[in-house]
């Protein structure tokens, strides 16, 4: 996929939908912090701090977003945060990481904690720049004549010099990724490309991804996620391509496979997820994860290649945890809600989750007990 700005092509201005947002702080740069809770559950939001900006970033231009999973107490606190996915550095992360222990909610009615919550934190500099600098571009050519004549070492060196380089606004993070994601694949890493692309669409703006390019790059991530088995995420990025292009010819080219992958959710047979821990999180209290919001209620690991250690389910009404064991079947009960699953070790290890269609097996074995007791304090 070729983004807009590489053709010459400027989009009209951002819109945003938010929950929060909390405004200017500094004199010489204002800065807005967009914060948008997307709770399964009930939380109410009573206190909600901004984050800090992080070091000299703001003299840099730099720009961040943080994707941030969290637990609701039951006297409303936020407790046990997981960051789960991130553009902008390091310095982003900690901030949003101290944030979140300040933060206060309304006391659940149901006098239980409320353990899956997200948030995305999206700290922008609002001095118009939400379009690639010159010397972007320049990298931005220098990585793509590479990856254009197939020298994938060396347009990766080029990648990571320039990520590291940092100052970067969110719309040239966007096209960072997405060159990102292009070099993943070349590479042979479909996890990784299906990663960087993720990221580039969650961060992108209405100026940095039109509404065309975002069609094409919802296109490449059902096919990844189709490639790996992920086929609860396949579901969910069909629905948003019909949102947003229920007549495109794309969405019509892609029917026939939804269609297929609903009949093979809707059947007897188990589904194998091809899980690959990778680091989210560069900050010291960061742990390589891998995580998912499965469809079936019973599920269980294979294929452990690597340190695969343990496993938390997070659901609206409940959470549980457990060690990760090859063949051991797990089952959310139905009254917990909708649940994600974190999954942790080794960055780079990799395993089979398998979605089972229902949990007749585990009352025979007694491990559904076993997961429905194992409830964390």
């Amino acid at each position: 996929m070729i983004p807009s700005f590489w053709r010459g092509k400027f989009a009209t201005a951002s819109v945003m939908i938010i929950t929060s947002v909390f405004g200017p702080v500094s004199v010489a740069y204002a800065q807005t912090y967009l914060i948008d809770i997307n709770n399964v559950g009930e939380a109410v939001t009573i206190e909600q701090a901004k984050p800090a900006y992080p070091g000299d970033r703001v003299r840099r231009g730099q720009e961040g977003w943080v994707r941030m999973h969290f637990v609701v107490t039951t006297d409303g606190r936020a407790i046990d945060p997981i960051i789960i996915d991130s553009s902008g550095g390091i310095g982003f992360e900690e901030e949003a990481l101290k944030v979140v222990n300040d933060w206060r909610f309304e006391a659940p009615s149901s006098e239980a904690e409320l353990p899956d919550n997200l948030v995305n934190i999206r700290t922008r500099i609002r001095r118009g720049e939400d379009a690639p600098s010159s010397d972007f571009i320049r990298d931005y050519q220098k990585i793509m004549r590479h990856v254009y004549h197939e020298q994938v070492e060396k347009a990766r060196g080029f990648a990571d010099e320039t990520s590291e380089r940092a100052g970067w606004n969110l719309y040239e993070s966007t096209m960072l990724w997405l060159i990102i994601g292009r070099i993943e694949g070349a590479e042979g890493d479909s996890f990784g490309k299906l990663e960087a692309y993720r990221r580039a669409l969650a961060i992108g703006t209405r100026r940095s991804l039109g509404n065309k390019d975002r069609l094409v790059l919802l296109g490449r991530i059902f096919a990844l996620e189709d490639e790996c088995g992920l086929y609860a995420d396949v579901t969910r990025t069909y629905a948003q391509l019909k949102r947003l292009g229920e007549d495109s010819a794309l969405v019509a080219e892609l029917a026939p496979r939804a269609a297929e992958i609903e009949a093979l959710m809707a059947s007897e047979q188990t589904l194998a997820a091809n899980a690959t821990i990778y680091n989210a999180c560069d900050c010291e209290t960061g742990e390589p994860l891998w995580y998912y919001r499965p469809e079936r209620r019973t599920f269980s690991f294979a294929n452990l290649d690597g340190n695969v250690e343990r496993f938390e389910a997070r659901c609206e009404g409940k959470r549980i945890r457990g060690n990760v064991v090859e063949g051991k079947l797990w089952t959310l009960a139905p009254d917990w809600g909708s649940c994600h699953v974190f999954v942790f070790g080794d960055e780079g290890a990799t395993f089979d989750f398998l979605e089972h269609l229902n949990d007749s097996q585990n009352e025979s074995t007694g491990e559904a007990a076993v997961a429905r007791n194992h409830v964390l304090d």
